[in-house]
Parts: structure tokens; C-alpha cells; sequence
């Protein structure tokens, strides 16, 4: 199956739409405790041995992306990047108390999710003139994942759980065909752009 880079793009408007019309939702607020459980690369889409879990934090996340709007060049692990935010903004619509973390306010930085866009925008547009417009996937393309809210409780040993890009990607399809967004999209669409940076980073 080949997901075209655009088809990223209107998936990505078609989802941030959605949850500004039915939640309310245009801002995502992260501090210094916003940390998760992330399978390390290239274990993630290797079944051959146990996935090596590693820690990620979403305020390095967002100043590596920020390095963008500054007029650095993009890098495969921005995708990477960009889905781990989206994964959050997921979580905090289906679980509002987790955007109350204890992080120092001086750390603490609001996201305008049209930022996302934005960033995607630049994202593929930089890739697409690098010659690079589309992901192939099939039913072999299977990952490891750490499932909400998992992903974000330090407080005992995280689940693992296998996903399917083909899976994730004929569910998004409703964002396309019907304009029918979840907030469970968010993941899946964040499972797709951490393929785009494993499939980039081996080029």
C-alpha cells in the first residue's frame, strides 16, 4: 500500500479540525513532567528479540521541533518527534486530569495544535523536494507499542502491544473519505509518521 506524504497533510488538518469542533481542543500544555515509555529503534518493528524501552520527553521533543520554525533543515526524527506529541494530544482529551502534572512553570509551554500543521507542512514539503512523496506499507509491517496510559505511568512496568500500520492506516481513512475524525486517530496517525523516520533514517 502507498501512503502519498500529502495524504499526511490532510490527515493531520482533517484530525485537528475534528477535535476543535467536537472537544473544544486547539491548545496542548506540556511541561518538564511530560515524559513516556517509547520502544527504541529499530527494535520496534523487530520480533526477533525483546524491544529495549527507552524514556522520550516531550519539552526535547518540541525544542527539537522548534529548531524548524528557527530555519534548521528538517530531519528524519522530526516525524518521530511529531508523532510522539500527537500520541498527547490523544491522551488529553480522553483523559482531561493528565494535563495536570506537577512540571515547573517556568517550563511549561502551550502548543497551538495549528502548529502541528504547520510543522508537517514543512516537514513534507522538504522531503517531497528531496524526491521522497510517498510510504509504502503492507501486512508484514507490524509494531511495537507501549498503549495509553501506559506509555506515561512510571509507576510500574509498561504493556507492550503489537499494531499494524495497514490497520492504522484503513482507519484513518475515514478522516479522508467521511471527515469522521476519534481521538484514537491521533495515535495512529503518530504510528505512521514514526514509520516515515525509521523508513527515512535507513535511507
Amino acid at each position: 500500500m502507498r501512503i502519498l506524504m500529502q495524504e499526511l497533510m490532510l490527515m493531520l488538518e482533517g484530525l485537528v479540525r475534528g477535535e476543535a469542533m467536537l472537544f473544544g481542543v486547539d491548545v496542548l500544555t506540556i511541561d518538564d513532567m511530560d515524559r513516556y515509555w517509547v520502544v527504541r529503534s529499530p527494535e520496534w518493528t523487530e520480533f526477533h528479540q525483546d524491544p529495549k524501552l527507552s524514556v522520550g520527553s516531550l519539552l526535547d521533543d518540541w525544542a527539537g521541533l522548534q529548531r524548524m520554525f528557527e530555519g534548521s533543515a528538517p530531519t528524519a526524527v522530526d516525524f518521530e518527534r511529531l508523532g510522539a506529541v500527537l500520541r498527547v494530544v490523544s491522551d488529553r482529551i480522553l483523559e482531561p486530569s493528565t494535563s495536570e502534572t506537577g512540571g515547573s512553570k517556568a517550563r511549561r509551554i502551550d502548543i497551538h495544535l495549528r502548529q502541528l500543521l504547520l510543522l508537517l507542512a514543512i516537514l513534507v514539503e522538504h522531503y517531497q523536494q528531496a524526491g521522497v512523496d510517498a510510504l509504502e506499507i503492507d501486512d508484514m509491517d507490524y509494531y511495537w507499542v507501549v498503549e495509553p496510559p501506559d506509555w506515561t505511568d512510571f509507576q510500574k512496568d509498561p504493556s507492550l502491544c503489537v499494531g499494524s500500520l495497514i490497520d492504522d492506516w484503513a482507519e484513518l481513512q475515514r478522516v479522508l473519505k467521511e471527515d469522521i475524525a476519534t481521538t484514537v486517530d491521533f495515535n495512529r496517525l503518530g504510528a505512521v509518521l514514526r514509520a516515515v523516520s525509521e523508513r527515512l533514517g535507513r535511507q
